[in-house]
């Protein structure tokens, strides 16, 4: 299959054997969107944790990269790499491509610019990292500064009403494996507690449930945080569900 953008619109029409899968390597670029024949729409995902079928997900946050890695030297504006060392983690080359990283210091900080390439990184040791054209101007960043990292396709279970559900799961994939999460169509079966949590209810949205990460409920409340909640759910329920970690139908109402 041809290199498809992170995060493009243009989806890719693969079989079910292609949507079911738990690669111990990324195939495809973070983010990929594909479409089955039936109209349900997946994108291609890393697992931060484990993820199972009907398990609610969402990004993991904007954080401090691989315990320190800092800038080697000063970035001046307008640059299109920025080398870094303090590397803890070895890792393949390119393992960080598509992924986003900014500044993690000074007074409002930096803009995100996505990684294009990079090398082989070996513990201790340093590399280049080639960052992409498509992203806003390098501004000047100082020697020694710490870098944060983020990608919208690196996911963990929900487990905070307050978090926004950016999928569902379809199949097993392993921590630290890729795969397809559910984001568009209609899902067979999200993970629901509407017992501990409160119940679903026909065509009004699933929101997480924090007790249980991964698992979601029925409506909240209707306070205004509540009503929040419920704007921001892409899913709404179709059965209505008492049930203390049952499946319950649900569809998409957008794309996520």
């Amino acid at each position: 299959m041809a290199y498809q953008p992170q995060g493009t619109g243009y989806p890719q029409l693969l079989p079910e054997s292609g949507i079911f899968c738990d690669h111990a390597t990324a195939k495809y670029s973070l983010g990929m969107l594909a479409i089955d024949i039936y109209g349900n729409e997946y994108r291609y995902v890393r697992a931060n944790e484990a993820i199972a079928v009907g398990e609610l997900v969402t990004a993991v946050a904007l954080a401090a990269w691989d315990s320190g890695i800092v800038t080697d030297g000063a970035v001046v504006a307008g640059d299109t790499k920025i080398h870094v060392d303090t590397i803890t983690t070895a890792k393949a080359a390119n393992f960080y491509a598509g992924y986003w990283i900014r500044q993690g210091e000074a007074a409002g900080k930096g803009r995100l610019h996505r990684i294009e390439s990079h090398d082989a990184m070996a513990a201790s040791g340093e590399v280049d990292l080639i960052l992409s054209k498509s992203t806003p101007a390098l501004e000047a960043i100082a020697d020694g500064v710490a870098l944060q990292i983020f990608n919208p396709y690196n996911m963990e279970l929900t487990d905070a009403a307050t978090e926004v559900i950016r999928g569902v799961g379809i199949g097993t994939i392993t921590s630290g494996q890729y795969g397809f999460v559910q984001v568009g169509g209609l899902h067979p079966g999200v993970l629901c507690d509407g017992s501990n949590g409160n119940p679903t209810v026909v065509n009004e949205p699933i929101v997480p449930y924090a007790s249980d990460p991964g698992q979601g409920q029925g409506r909240d409340g209707s306070a205004e945080a509540d009503i929040v909640e419920m704007g921001l759910s892409p899913l709404v329920a179709l059965d209505a569900s008492t049930t203390d970690a049952g499946y319950v139908p649900a569809q998409f109402v957008r794309r996520v």
